[in-house]
This record gives structure tokens, sequence and C-alpha cells, in this order.
């Protein structure tokens, strides 16, 4: 099946129903300067039962939106787009149907988002974007560390534990969708044989 084939009307909805649940998280996740993102559910969910380029316009819609409210977060759609990409591969490999794999997947997917967001905090930002882990780079800094690795322990801890939150409540969601709802989205048959 090819990806024009992927973009059903069950598809098209769920897009904008994923940017919906990742802006709810990470405007709550900004607001509250946590040390979560809480901005990439929705992507991983919707890369995950439609495939690679949903979950990619999912991520895009996503960072676009939030930038809006924080432009600094701007130049981190690419990571977004990327987990898209991400879930539905992961998706293909059987990643979501146990436990213990949406913890390794949150491991996974936490040291990507390091890996790349390191450099653009360290690099256009001093270390600085205005999130909650903003703070914990501000404590280090303060305590003599320089600002690349001073954003990269902040940048892996945030990720690490937010990204295995995700994936957890990611694993659960996805479990708790009826076969029936499942068969109808284009990576469903990876689902399925979970279902039964």
């Amino acid at each position: 099946m090819n990806q024009t084939q992927k973009f059903t009307k069950l598809t098209i909805f769920l897009i904008p129903i994923g940017i919906a649940v990742n802006v709810v998280g990470g405007q709550l996740a900004v607001l509250l300067k946590l040390p979560l993102f809480l901005d990439s559910i929705g992507t991983f969910v919707v890369g995950a039962l439609c495939g690679w380029a949903p979950g990619l316009l999912v991520g895009l819609g996503c960072g676009l939106i939030n930038a809006i409210s924080l432009p600094t977060l701007l130049p981190y759609t690419i990571i977004g787009m990327l987990f898209g990409v991400l879930a539905s591969f992961l998706a293909r490999k059987g990643m979501f149907s146990a436990f213990w794999k949406a913890i390794i997947n949150g491991v996974l997917v936490g040291f990507i988002g390091t890996c790349i967001a390191v450099p653009i905090t360290a690099t256009l930002y001093g270390g600085f974007v205005g999130t909650g882990a903003s703070i914990f780079v501000t404590t280090l800094m303060a305590a003599g560390w320089d600002v690349l690795p001073a954003t990269f322990v902040s940048e892996l801890s945030s990720e690490l534990l937010d990204k295995v939150i995700c994936l957890i409540i990611i694993y659960f969601v996805l479990k708790a969708m009826p076969a029936r709802f499942v068969v109808k989205l284009p990576n469903g048959k990876y689902f399925l044989k979970e279902k039964k």
C-alpha cells in the first residue's frame, strides 16, 4: 500500500486530533514549567496507526502551533516530524506490543531526541529555551558546568523522563483501542495480532 492510499478519511480525521493532543500536552508542560514536554503522544499514536506521513504531519502541525506561543520551540519541529516517522517504524517492528517494549521505546526515543535537541539548544539558545528543562541547565551552569554538557544532561534527563512516560501512555492508548477501529487504519494489521 503506497502512502497516498494511507490518507483515508479516518486518517485525515485523526491528524488534527493528534495535533490537538500534542498542543494541549505541550502547552500544559510549558505553562507549568514542567521538566517534560508532553507534546508527542498524538504524533506517536497517529504515526503508529496511520503510517509515517500522517505521523510526520502531526509532528509538523504541533511544532508550528506550539511555536506561536513560544517561538523558541520552532527549530524542534524537526524532532516531532522524525518521531512521526519513527512511530510507524516501531509499529511495523511490533514495538508497541508489550509494556517492557514501551519502556525501551521511551529510552530509545529519548536518546534520539536528545541527540538532535542538544545542538539546537546549545548553539541557538545557549542552553535556555524557556521550558522547565532550562531551570536544570541554569542550575548546572551556576555550578560551573559549560553550556554543552549542562544542556546534554538537562536534555537527556528531560527527554528520557518525558518519552518513557509518553510511550507508556501510548502503549495503554493503543492497547485500549478496539480491533474494529484499528482494522480500518493503514498500520492496523501490525496491532491486530496483539488483540487476538
